[in-house]
């Protein structure tokens, strides 16, 4: 029984190891100009320097996104104890939960401006992703009971998506006249592991008469895991395995310069897959074996003692929900692409305010968002940024974006939903009200070597006229 439980044990630890971090959208960057790593989200953006360099951990991102509740969607403090209040958590919930983590670090990235009208990045980055999906009535089964899907069924069957990947990509961007310019990059991707629910059904039906129907329907698909269940796998001796997943991605953007003050633009970010051809495992449950109906307990087999009776219920219903596990062939399977829309508008000399439309489009889910945001550069050794964003239901987070250029080096952060962590400790002496109510946070920092900054603004829109 050990034996068939540790592969799924490990697919769980994979897809809850999670990383706070890897917003796949990030409002308050976008607009910050003067950082390289601005072009990660439209590749027609031409950064202020025109020459940068990133060594490892030049860039650092995390974010958490969670769409259906924060620690205080279920904690009751009452005195000096904490209880949890699952009927408001049940209340709280939608019907689809997504729970969102991931990070990503640049391993090396340089940019360099070829000419007048010519930019070029490039860079290699480490990225992972993982999301789980909850349903309401998941939850709803343990809260509530069973009582409340009588002549209904409740549809419980959680989804898994996790990826992991190098990516190294050569970007261009170009400016065709001066009011347009065009971004293209493209991407070379490793996989390294992956974990993707390709089918997940499992529903509850109960009659009138209380009989309760379980049906379940799946196909689990992972890279990468099922080796490091094997007795005696060592991975420095099969590290060259984790070369073979292979795939393509690019991004695409654009930036119009409307007028002297108003610039808009849009950008597609992430389009492409991933071939996984390393150790290839699959987990299935088949819907013409996988359902059981429980009709009740008979008291008169239990009150004659009859041991067998209970043992050969529970041995069906084993048998007809055990997870057939198995090596499979090759599968492909898409990365979290991103879309960003965006407009600038001048407010006076180094003043700009924007506005970002961006959305995550993955596994049949489209999450949007908005952001605002006001930018102001000091010259070119100081540059911030102050945004409000709407995303994942939370509706209360105000990001901040800092830029030091001392040139050579240039330090920064940047990230949403963070500025209400310094406020929660000056209003409140800690920053525990700020992690309660949180349900959307990312975070982008490190260092960057800078050389030649490009203040003429003929020769470089400023960012937030660029999109």
């Amino acid at each position: 029984m050990i034996q068939q439980i540790r592969p799924l044990f490990l697919v769980v630890v994979f897809l809850s190891g999670v990383h706070i971090g890897f917003a796949q959208n990030e409002g308050t960057l976008y607009f910050m100009n003067a950082l390289p790593q601005v072009n990660y989200l439209n590749p027609a953006i031409m950064p202020q320097y025109r020459f940068s360099l990133g060594l490892p951990g030049s860039s650092v991102y995390v974010q958490y996104a969670n769409s259906g509740f924060a620690y205080n969607s279920f904690a009751k403090q009452t005195g000096d104890s904490t209880t949890a209040d699952l009927s408001k958590l049940y209340s709280k919930l939608k019907k689809k939960n997504y729970i969102t983590n991931a990070v990503q670090a640049d391993i090396f990235r340089f940019s360099m401006k070829l000419n007048p009208r010519l930019y070029m990045t490039f860079n290699i980055t480490a990225k992972e992703y993982n999301r789980v999906m909850l349903p309401q009535d998941l939850t709803g089964i343990f809260i509530n009971g069973t009582s409340a899907y009588v002549g209904g069924k409740a549809t419980i069957s959680p989804k898994v998506e996790a990826v992991s990947y190098v990516e190294t990509a050569l970007g261009f961007a170009y400016k065709v006249d001066r009011k347009l310019t065009a971004g293209a990059r493209i991407k070379f991707l490793k996989g390294f592991a992956n974990a993707t629910t390709q089918r997940a059904t499992a529903n509850l039906a109960l009659d009138d008469d209380y009989a309760i129907t379980a049906s379940a329907s799946a196909d689990v698909r992972t890279s990468g895991i099922h080796n490091f269940t094997q007795d005696g796998y060592s991975f420095s001796d099969h590290w060259r395995d984790y070369t073979h997943n292979n795939g393509f991605a690019f991004d695409l953007g654009a930036t119009y310069q409307v007028n002297d003050r108003l610039t808009i633009g849009g950008s597609l970010i992430d389009i492409g897959s991933i071939k996984w051809k390393n150790d290839t495992y699959a987990y299935t449950l088949d819907a013409a074996n996988a359902n059981y109906t429980f009709k009740g307990v008979d008291l008169q087999k239990v009150l004659d003692n009859n041991s067998d009776y209970l043992k050969n219920e529970g041995d069906t219903l084993q048998a007809r929900f055990k997870f057939k596990e198995g090596a499979r062939g090759s599968y492909r399977t898409p990365i979290p692409g991103k879309l960003y829309l965006s407009g600038s508008y001048k407010l006076k000399a180094n003043i700009y305010g924007g506005v970002l439309l961006f959305a995550e489009m993955f596994r049949g889910r489209f999450a949007p968002g908005i952001s605002t945001s006001v930018h102001r550069e000091f010259g070119k050794r100081f540059s911030t940024s102050l945004s409000y964003t709407i995303s994942n239901n939370a509706y209360n987070n105000i990001g901040l974006g800092l830029s030091l250029n001392l040139a050579p080096i240039q330090i920064y952060l940047v990230g949403d939903n963070l500025l209400r962590a310094p406020l929660s400790v000056l209003a409140h002496g800690e920053v525990n009200p700020y992690l309660n109510n949180m349900r959307y946070f990312n975070l982008r920092a490190g260092l960057n070597f800078v050389f030649g900054w490009d203040k003429s603004p003929d020769k470089q829109p400023h960012p937030q006229k660029q999109l």
